[in-house]
């Protein structure tokens, strides 16, 4: 889909400028500038469209859809309206854009329900959501490389010893950048990935692997060569960004890239996000850029920032004491999907006054005066949690997104000062809003998103005068092994627990308090002594969303095997595989494997490998066999045959009116064009609008599930043979598939007894 930036001036709508002022609240003001109103478009057969707001990033492009009801829910007179904005959303979608939509009302009545809905669906995008802000960049220093790499080599020892994570080295080309890297990586220790932006000097890197890390095997990850099992890797930058799912973030312990002033192209960025090495190292001949900013500062605002674990350990962000506060409230029948409670279910379970009366006194009785946010769980709950603090005699504000920005400024600033001691807020607080002096949080909110707990746990990890620690009020409800709420020790993965005491510290503090605990005595008093525990208290930190992290799905699995849709789940209901977890969400149930089996179940399912060696038999053989429930597939392939170029590629419109046209022959010659049941059947009903989305469905996405056909990467408009396939293929090979093609064809309507 074509894409033309904001062609007109637009008129916002109510929604609209709702919508926009619950961006802000969840991503922050500044970043409100990545919004584009009435995004001109074109859809797939040329037509211009709008698109409500679009959000474009380096990896992203997201449409955003404020609707009325009737949208929805058409009247008969309102149905080819309806369909007209299908086929907008159809078209966004296979042109590779995420599309979102909410009601009009959902924005003016929901607005909580929304924003998590937004910071739920865009977490992935790096830097947009606020809870990064509190995490440090990584620390690091330009380092000149000078005519004896060993100093080189001893200042990144000394960078490393003192903190830092992340270096650039500069010099002049030939001045033996290369070699000061493989030997700094081999002194480390640990797996390396090197990444350069052509071939030519992968190849250069991997022959100084070898010569001076030659205790160690080194692979290529280039777009012929991808090898696996290896100690260390060089690749280029492109085939590693497209195949970063063979990859654990945790893979490598080093990570060296070239030419790193390039850091900001797209392909840099996902490789720099994704891995989380001990230590990165950037090479670079051109330290300054040309609009004046450094290569280090680039190349840190790109590479990820500090865990919450690393920058605590380090002394970034302040220790972390937890106290948990078991209630008696039923979240068991609470409704969930895979990333939140149903809100109304979760309000009903949970707002109920024992509760919020447990929660005032649980901070009257144990850190009385002390900064606090308590996290509810919408705008009234915050509200009525303000009046019962205040009824306490502890000045209490609620603070939401509904307020006017002038109230909400007013309300945060008198926190700040000091005038208000509790803010109950029923959103994220994120709005550029920052108060290091927060010594504690009250988490009344029930939540499984990990983003929304990190987000609200960040208001009050950083460093203030006079701070010892960040205190933590995990209020824990009854829940079932699925739908239990995140919690600080579940987040950090914390198994034992004792009230008050460390969850995370830098490793001398963890370690003292640990000595004295055993000792029998407790650590600072910074609770009263009634707080704590003798005695330490196992937690089920098990949480089934890390638990199927990196796992691929029985639809993933189908496709990295190149099997037939249903193979997968097929084989688990005759018990010939066994999935390593398996999770049922209401009616349905998912199955998902660790990578690590993918092997273990094509041998299971003797099924083949399919890769440049044995991809063109595979093919071949696919289509002399060729079982089919329709004419659909052969006359496809003979489509896109018809319109193929030397490139492998074909026209989506081209071949989309080849198929057509040969069932509208049929019924032309006065012969049944498919069996009374199938679609094409009715060929002569159907318009190319139809047609398309057939065709692209189950006989597509047959060849394509076996990783013969595909999308072109380049032009979402072009269908394309997989490229080791085309390579492949010679001229005979291609009359013998068309005659396949004929002959299956010829055989199917013979069978139907529908003569040709």
């Amino acid at each position: 889909m074509d894409e033309h930036p904001n062609p007109r001036s637009a008129t916002s709508s109510r929604p609209e400028d709702l919508f926009v002022e619950l961006f802000t609240q969840v991503f922050g003001v500044e970043n409100v500038r990545l919004l584009t109103p009435e995004f001109a478009v074109e859809d797939i057969h040329g037509g211009g469209r709008f698109i409500d707001f679009a959000l474009r990033t380096v990896d992203e492009r997201i449409a955003f859809e404020i609707d009325g009801l009737t949208w929805h829910i058409p009247d008969v007179e309102r149905i080819a309206e309806y369909e007209d904005q299908l086929l907008r959303q159809n078209s966004l979608v296979h042109q590779g854009w995420r599309v979102f939509r909410w009601t009009d009302r959902q924005v003016a009545d929901e607005p909580e329900s929304v924003k998590e809905q937004l910071a739920l669906f865009l977490e992935r995008i790096p830097g947009l959501l606020a809870f990064d802000d509190f995490l440090p960049r990584q620390h690091g220093e330009v380092i000149s490389l000078r005519s004896h790499q060993e100093e080189a080599l001893e200042a990144l020892a000394r960078l490393r010893a003192e903190g830092n994570t992340i270096a650039l080295v500069t010099h002049a080309q030939g001045a033996g950048k290369t070699v000061t890297a493989v030997v700094d990586a081999r002194r480390m220790g640990g797996r390396t990935l090197f990444v350069a932006h052509t071939h030519e000097l992968v190849k250069q890197a991997r022959t100084q692997f070898r010569r001076y890390w030659s205790d160690a095997t080194t692979g290529l990850f280039t777009g012929d060569v991808k090898d696996a099992e290896v100690d260390n890797l060089v690749g280029t930058v492109d085939s590693l960004a497209l195949h970063l799912g063979r990859f654990g973030p945790e893979d490598f312990a080093y990570l060296i890239i070239d030419e790193a002033h390039h850091a900001t192209a797209e392909s840099y960025q996902k490789l720099l996000r994704y891995f989380r090495p001990r230590f990165t190292l950037g090479l670079t001949a051109t330290p300054d850029r040309a609009d004046g900013l450094s290569a280090l500062e680039v190349f840190r605002n790109t590479a990820h920032r500090l865990t919450l674990r690393e920058a605590v350990e380090r002394g970034e962000l302040v220790p972390i004491r937890c106290v948990r506060v078991r209630t008696n409230v039923d979240l068991t029948r609470v409704r969930f999907n895979q990333v939140q409670y149903n809100r109304r279910d979760i309000e009903e379970s949970v707002l109920v006054p024992s509760r919020d009366r447990l929660i005032v006194e649980t901070y009257r009785d144990h850190v009385p005066g002390r900064k606090a946010v308590v996290f509810c769980v919408n705008v009234r709950h915050g509200e009525e949690l303000a009046e019962r603090f205040r009824s306490e005699g502890i000045p209490a504000r609620g603070v939401s997104g509904r307020m006017s920005r002038s109230d909400r400024a007013a309300c945060l600033e008198s926190f700040a000062r000091g005038d208000i001691r509790v803010l109950c807020a029923c959103d994220l607080l994120n709005e550029g809003w920052d108060c290091p002096d927060v010594e504690v949080l009250l988490m009344a909110r029930p939540t499984l998103s990990k983003v929304i707990y990190l987000q609200q746990l960040g208001r009050g990890t950083r460093k203030a005068p006079g701070k010892e620690c960040l205190v933590v009020f995990d209020f824990v409800d009854n829940a079932t092994h699925y739908n239990q709420s995140l919690s600080l020790h579940r987040i950090l993965n914390v198994p034992r627990y004792r009230p008050g005491a460390l969850v995370l510290g830098p490793p001398e503090l963890m370690d003292g308090e640990q000595a004295t605990l055993a000792a029998g005595s407790p650590p600072t008093q910074i609770l009263p002594v009634d707080v704590w525990a003798r005695d330490f208290e196992e937690i089920n930190v098990f949480n089934w969303q890390d638990a199927v992290a990196g796992m691929l799905s029985a639809s993933d699995l189908e496709v990295e095997l190149a099997a037939a849709e249903g193979r997968i789940r097929g084989a688990i209901l005759r018990g010939l595989i066994s999935p390593d977890h398996t999770l049922t969400l209401g009616e349905r149930t998912y199955h998902y494997f660790r990578r690590d089996r993918v092997e273990e179940v094509r041998e299971a399912l003797n099924l083949p490998r399919v890769d440049d060696a044995s991809i063109r038999e595979l093919f071949l053989g696919f289509v002399e066999r060729m079982e089919m429930s329709s004419s659909y597939k052969p006359v496809m392939l003979l489509a896109i045959l018809e319109h193929v170029d030397d490139r492998g590629r074909a026209p989506i419109d081209a071949v989309v009116s080849s198929f057509h046209a040969f069932y509208l022959d049929r019924q032309r010659r006065g012969l049944p064009a498919e069996r009374a049941i199938m679609r094409m059947a009715q060929a002569d009903r159907l318009s190319a609008e139809d047609v398309r989305p057939l065709m692209l469905g189950m006989p597509f996405r047959k060849f394509e599930q076996r990783k013969y056909l595909t999308y072109d990467r380049q032009d979402l408009a072009y269908l394309r043979f997989a490229s080791n396939l085309w390579r492949q293929l010679t001229e005979e090979d291609r009359t013998t598939v068309r005659n396949h093609c004929e002959r299956a064809i010829g055989e199917y309507y013979e069978r139907l007894d529908i003569k040709p």
